[in-house]
């Protein structure tokens, strides 16, 4: 399938996933302002883990920061000072290497500062400063325009508009032009693998594969590219197209069950289904609730639960799986202020019998939270999405076996459904796709992009959960707008009727049980149920 999103970078961070700086040199950087004798400067870092800052105390105008950063990261130094009885921050960027680097500026130019000791820093301002020529090149077409006149014509306001609209495009693409030319010139700077890094989010493979092909083979042979370029390759292999997918896979259709009754449970976070179709269904606090076909409750139980509860299964006996995840609360120094926030940092797994009766319990080794879990056969499948990872454990031990990464978690959301050919399908939600895998983490196929159309996913980041049907048809979920679909040899087809469930970024639950009946939660709406139109 054509134009399918690969995010192949985390949004906004600005670090190299692959290339190394290969020395054991520590970073370290000496400075001096002058016009500021003593105060605080903090160097601000973005990557995998998020914001990292550290501060330095300035005294006599100079100041050190040390550290060893084993990949290519940007970082940003700030100034807070009083001018005129306000408060000013001055910033300079600064590409972090492993060497000596020294740092000579004035609270009067901060921006312009002179940093030297590392080529890649060398680099990048080499890199700046062009496209800060072309930023002037095109400022100064801009300022030949004619000004806007507040009563001039909507016609005359819409062309002056579509003028503006079409600089910004052209200049956009002169920077981008720019960068890919600095690349190609200088194909063994590690900057530009950094530059590279920059230009791949966000891009179908076949915008990537545009991208690589007429790359200089020096530049191909950065790691970072090289892992780029064979997953371009492995993604054309993949997208056989949705039609090959769906081969023979009849179409079917769907209709909300408004007499269903589950629509008056409320907080439910996960599904699951037993034998007799019942739904189980796991409440915010750790509440169990059993309901019949109409949706009428049999039976409820609260286990003790220790942790956070996030998720649940139902094996083939009917035992009842709650993944509940340890929190521990975490204080960091962000911007100059401390913040607190509970982070998920393990995961218990405790079995309960249909009758609510403690039968086991473990702990998941390598797992931060349970967002997403099946039990099929004697496995224990879960999805981590701090982590990006699909997870198979021993169902009994909890044992660690195999897992599958390189997933795209967005807005701490990662589900997936098992087919009944023992396929992992995942809803890679930060992908805007969905993907098969086998229990070995081959993948096996993969469709679709981010778009306004039937077929494509919207939003954020879309889908949030993916199911299958015994026919092979997919069914997908998304939020924000609520949209349920169920794709088939005849494309995609939203089910009618479903009304907004969730709000923002937020998880949609869903599952499926032997007679085909959707199920979907939402936590102020209840549970909704979709039936097969006969």
């Amino acid at each position: 399938m054509k134009n399918t999103l690969l995010i192949l970078s985390v949004l906004m961070a600005l670090f190299i996933a692959g290339k190394s700086i290969e020395n054991n040199n520590p970073f370290i950087l000496n400075g001096h302002i002058s016009g500021i004798s003593k105060g605080e400067i903090v160097l601000l870092t973005f990557a995998e883990k998020g914001y990292q800052t550290d501060t330095s105390e300035i005294v006599n105008g100079n100041f050190q920061f040390k550290g060893y950063y084993p990949k290519l990261i940007m970082g940003t130094l700030r100034l807070k000072l009083k001018c005129n009885g306000e408060e000013v921050v001055l910033k300079k960027q600064i590409m972090l290497e492993n060497v000596k680097m020294n740092f000579n500026g004035s609270v009067n130019d901060f921006e312009n500062a002179k940093i030297t000791g590392s080529v890649i820093h060398d680099d990048y301002e080499r890199c700046k400063e062009g496209k800060k020529q072309i930023r002037l090149k095109y400022e100064r077409i801009k300022q030949s325009f004619p000004k806007y006149n507040p009563n001039a014509s909507d016609e005359d306001k819409k062309a002056l508009q579509a003028k503006y609209a079409k600089h910004k495009k052209e200049l956009n693409a002169a920077i981008k032009q720019y960068e890919k030319d600095f690349m190609q010139k200088n194909p063994n700077a590690l900057y530009s693998s950094y530059l590279f890094e920059r230009a791949t989010i966000f891009r179908s493979y076949e915008q990537l594969y545009e991208l690589v092909k007429d790359l200089h083979p020096d530049l191909k042979k950065q790691p970072y590219v090289a892992k780029v370029i064979s997953k371009v390759e492995n993604m054309r292999r993949l997208e056989i197209g949705l039609d090959k997918i769906m081969d023979g896979v009849d179409p079917v259709s769907y209709q909300v069950d408004k007499e269903y009754k589950g629509k008056r449970v409320l907080d439910v976070i996960y599904l699951a289904s037993f034998k007799n179709n019942e739904l189980c269904a796991l409440k915010k606090d750790g509440t169990i609730i059993i309901l019949d076909e109409v949706g009428k409750v049999t039976k409820r139980f609260k286990p003790t639960i220790s942790g956070k509860p996030t998720a649940i299964s139902v094996d083939i006996e009917d035992n009842i799986y709650v993944f509940s995840s340890e929190m521990k609360l975490v204080k960091k120094k962000i911007r100059g202020r401390m913040v607190s926030k509970e982070l998920p940092v393990g995961v218990e797994c405790q079995i309960f019998s249909k009758e609510g009766e403690a039968i086991n319990k473990y702990k998941l080794s390598g797992v931060h939270i349970a967002s997403g879990s099946r039990v099929v056969d004697q496995h224990l499948i879960v999805s981590d999405c701090k982590l990006k990872k699909i997870q198979i454990h021993d169902r009994t031990s909890g044992e660690f076996l195999k897992e599958i990464d390189d997933m795209r978690a967005c807005c701490g959301i990662l589900d997936f459904s098992v087919n009944q050919k023992k396929e992992i399908i995942v809803a890679n939600l930060g992908a805007f796709r969905v993907q098969g895998f086998d229990y070995n983490g081959n993948s096996l196929m993969a469709f679709g992009k981010r778009g306004k159309e039937v077929l494509d996913f919207h939003g954020c980041c879309n889908p949030v959960s993916v199911a299958t049907l015994s026919s092979g048809a997919i069914v997908t979920v998304e939020k924000d707008p609520t949209r349920i679909k169920v794709y088939s040899n005849k494309g995609a087809k939203q089910i009618e009727g479903i009304e907004e469930l969730v709000k923002g970024c937020t998880y949609i639950p869903m599952i499926v049980d032997s007679k085909e009946n959707l199920y979907l939660a939402s936590e102020e709406k209840g549970i909704v149920k979709c039936c097969i139109v006969k």
